[in-house]
């Protein structure tokens, strides 16, 4: 856009983000309150009352993995839909990137998408039946699955089938389009559907035994599919929950310690830097400072950080200094704990963590350190050796010398900064020595990633 817009002397328009038949979705900062909000701009024509509809259905819907609502305006021209603005990747942009399609992905994706569902299915005012349930109306985020668009979602209590002949036909079970009949069973039709296409796009055999739970859920005759999402949810948490299904347990790691081989090598650098790692691929980790030095609360005292409860966040890095005895604070559930135990090797060997990250220098008169460090902690479990600076002649020198795998910390300025060297070492690293879920990342500018394609052609 060439020339500053303001919606409503409040909305900054900075950029499209999103359109579909009869409406467009912008990206807007609110002027006074400094936050962002995605607007959903409807025009008027003999469909606008009905677009308009989704305002009225998520205002009375309460839900994590909903987008509120915030206001509606209107001008001789359109409506307007002020909406929570969510960053995150459409699961059928991510759908494209094969990489990170796992049967642990596929678990959880199905599992949250139905977590809505049943919740739609049980709202007040309900049930509400969504209708229009596909990939691209699946946003990934920082907290997980959004479901977004609501434009033809029907509440069974006041409107009956009044929005039966939208869709997408690909979705929509056979007694919708022939005898324009809605019901719960809409939504589990289309829920088979989805779970179909990330079993395809998985593309191995590792989730084939999936299948029988989508054609189940798929069924074209509604009597054989499963009658509520809660019975899907049951059959589906069972089955990927199986000692017998071992590809769909989840092996997330939940505490790493760090230590390096002498004092002022950078090993809080690297904690740090792992701890961004995580954040920015939508899992939550969370910096401990287990040794003394107290660089954590200097670095907090300089600014730049805000505090949420007892830890300090600066940008995609979250942190909880060294309190000490007396102060009791935990980390938040489901978060991976990074834990910079700096010098004291003997303390981050006793943690009995996932994996321990041992930093050595990458100067040949640092070799001697590097020895007396590794006889101490070799015999722990998934130790992980790296030298730093990007030293590969000194990580292949280490190598041999310990006959293990030395990977190489790239130079690096900025801890709190991901650059794609660091990222490739992760991502190597983790690979290699856990299987964990790939967490997707969050690609581009944050002014245009979020709530993608939010409407597509809908007659069916």
């Amino acid at each position: 856009m060439n020339q500053e817009i303001i919606w409503f002397d409040r909305y900054l328009v900075l950029s499209e983000i999103g359109r579909g038949s009869g409406s467009k979705v912008y990206l807007v900062r609110h002027q006074k309150l400094g936050v962002y909000r995605a607007v959903k701009r409807i025009f008027k024509d003999s469909d606008a009352v009905r677009k308009v509809w989704e305002a009225t259905i998520l205002s009375r819907l309460k839900h994590p993995r909903i987008p509120k609502i915030y206001d509606v305006e209107e001008d001789e021209n359109a409506y307007y839909l002020i909406e929570e603005y969510i960053e995150g990747e459409s699961l059928e942009a991510l759908m494209l990137q094969s990489s990170f399609i796992t049967p642990d992905f596929i678990a959880q994706i199905i599992q949250e998408v139905a977590d809505v569902l049943d919740y739609l299915h049980h709202a007040p005012n309900g049930p509400f039946i969504y209708q229009d349930l596909k990939a691209e109306h699946i946003l990934i985020g920082k907290d997980g699955v959004k479901l977004i668009d609501f434009g033809i979602a029907a509440s069974l209590n006041e409107s009956g089938n009044k929005f039966q002949n939208y869709g997408t036909p690909k979705f929509c079970p056979p007694e919708k389009i022939s005898e324009a009949v809605v019901s719960v069973q809409t939504d589990i039709y289309s829920l088979g559907k989805l779970l179909e296409e990330l079993i395809f796009a998985e593309g191995t055999d590792k989730s084939q035994s999936l299948m029988r739970i989508a054609r189940k859920a798929a069924n074209p005759d509604v009597m054989e599919r499963y009658p509520s999402i809660q019975e899907f949810l049951a059959d589906f948490v069972g089955h990927t929950q199986s000692e017998k299904n071992p590809d769909y347990q989840k092996h997330l790691l939940t505490k790493i310690v760090i230590a390096g081989s002498q004092p002022r090598i950078g090993t809080t650098h690297l904690a740090i830097s792992f701890t961004v790692f995580f954040n920015c691929r939508n899992q939550k980790a969370v910096y401990q400072e287990k040794n003394p030095s107290d660089n954590m609360r200097m670095s907090i005292r300089q600014g730049g950080f805000s505090k949420e409860g007892g830890l300090y966040r600066k940008r995609n890095f979250l942190a909880m200094p060294a309190y000490g005895e007396g102060v009791a604070v935990s980390p938040p559930k489901e978060s991976v704990q990074i834990l910079d135990y700096g010098t004291d090797l003997l303390g981050a060997a006793s943690e009995k963590a996932d994996l321990m990250l041992l930093l050595f220098g990458c100067k040949e008169w640092e070799a001697e350190y590097a020895k007396t460090a590794y006889e101490t902690v070799k015999h722990t479990s998934r130790l992980v050796l790296i030298a730093n600076h990007g030293s590969q002649k000194q990580a292949k020198q280490y190598a041999k010398q310990f006959t293990q795998t030395v990977y190489s910390f790239p130079l690096d300025e900025n801890p709190f900064q991901m650059t794609k060297e660091k990222e490739g070492l992760f991502e190597r690293l983790l690979e290699k020595h856990w299987n964990c879920r790939k967490y997707p990342r969050q690609w581009g500018d944050a002014f245009i990633r979020g709530i993608g394609k939010l409407c597509s052609k809908r007659a069916l």
